[in-house]
């Protein structure tokens, strides 16, 4: 009996949620009669890049309760939330996929359960104002072909093209924000530029007026920054590429030639010639040819006849003269032995 008596006051309070959610339609003040004691709960939802809905509770200070989501576009059926956003272990928001871009235009019903068979409800007539792209990516930052004028460029989203507005800021070196006024095509160029002055881009974007225009633009691009020093871009920037790029260059250069000598015999032949072993050919001329140095080299007899004479002449005998003794008699008394 008190499991039927609560579940006929969940179904009456969905009732009254949705009665809520339908008077909202045509009086901004009827969503006082889904408020309760616990009204300091603000739920906020947006669309996130035309692909999910997101939605998002908070108050000064959450309670720890099991905070549980519901929603239901016009003409579909209500359903608890799919993926639940969590701060500490908290349930504070949910992300309810968008089942095709037109449903921005429809009515937008949420329930949020705080707990004790308590509910806040919030209704949207629509969310065509409510939508947030995501931020443009990729920006890049080239001179003009005219003098003075440098260009921001960026990737298109992914959105048809009239469907969304982009708006540039730019500063000049530490000065002031500026903010262009909406553009549809995917760059933006400013003039005049100083020269030396470091300009600093970024870029956000927005659905346009063409296809339901949105209160709300994405969050800035990542900036990009562009220095016109004129000696920079044209002479130092080149000569650090060229250095590089010769750099590299000598590096594939030699890692080729080191593994074509390293794999062919032929250029090892040519650029590495094998040094004869002097070893077996000593050993031949003092084992074989007992040291005859003639035989190890092999003279030919041409050669060898080269160094003949071919002439003949008398041989001349040269004699030496051979020492004589001749004994000279001189003239004197002559010592005779006493006897």
């Amino acid at each position: 009996m008190g499991g039927s008596f609560k579940m006929r006051k969940h179904v009456l309070a969905d009732i009254l949620c949705f009665g809520c959610w339908s008077r909202s339609q045509f009086s901004p003040s009827a969503d006082a009669s889904c408020i309760n004691p616990d009204h300091k709960v603000n739920i906020s939802c947006l669309i996130i890049n035309l692909e999910y809905v997101e939605c998002n509770w908070t108050k000064p200070q959450m309670q720890q309760i099991n905070y549980t989501f519901s929603s239901v576009f016009l003409h579909n059926s209500s359903r608890e939330c799919p993926q639940y956003l969590q701060e500490h272990g908290q349930n504070v928001g949910c992300r309810i996929p968008l089942g095709a871009p037109i449903q921005r235009f429809d009515p937008f019903h949420t329930k949020l359960s705080v707990g004790g068979n308590q509910s806040i409800c919030k209704n949207y007539t629509n969310l065509q104002h409510r939508v947030k792209l995501n931020p443009p990516q990729n920006l890049s930052v080239n001179a003009s072909s005219r003098e003075g004028e440098v260009c921001v460029h960026w990737i298109r989203s992914n959105i048809r093209q009239l469907c969304v507005n982009y708006a540039v800021g730019y500063r000049k070196a530490s000065g002031p924000w500026k903010i262009s006024t909406a553009v549809l095509s995917s760059s933006y160029c400013v003039s005049p530029v100083s020269s030396g002055v470091t300009y600093t881009f970024q870029v956000r974007s927005s659905m346009s007026d063409m296809c339901g225009a949105s209160d709300f633009w994405s969050d800035w691009s990542d900036p990009v920054q562009w220095n016109n020093n004129k000696d920079v871009r044209t002479t130092a920037q080149p000569q650090v590429y060229w250095h590089v790029l010769g750099s590299v260059l000598g590096v594939i250069i030699l890692i080729g030639l080191s593994l074509l000598l390293y794999y062919s015999e032929r250029i090892k032949v040519v650029f590495v010639p094998v040094v004869p072993d002097p070893s077996k050919s000593l050993q031949d001329l003092f084992k074989k040819y007992n040291g005859n140095v003639e035989s190890w080299v092999y003279i030919s007899k041409e050669l060898k006849d080269a160094f003949e004479p071919d002439y003949t002449e008398s041989p001349c005998v040269v004699c030496e003269p051979s020492p004589t003794s001749e004994t000279k008699t001189k003239d004197g008394p002559t010592e005779q032995p006493v006897s």
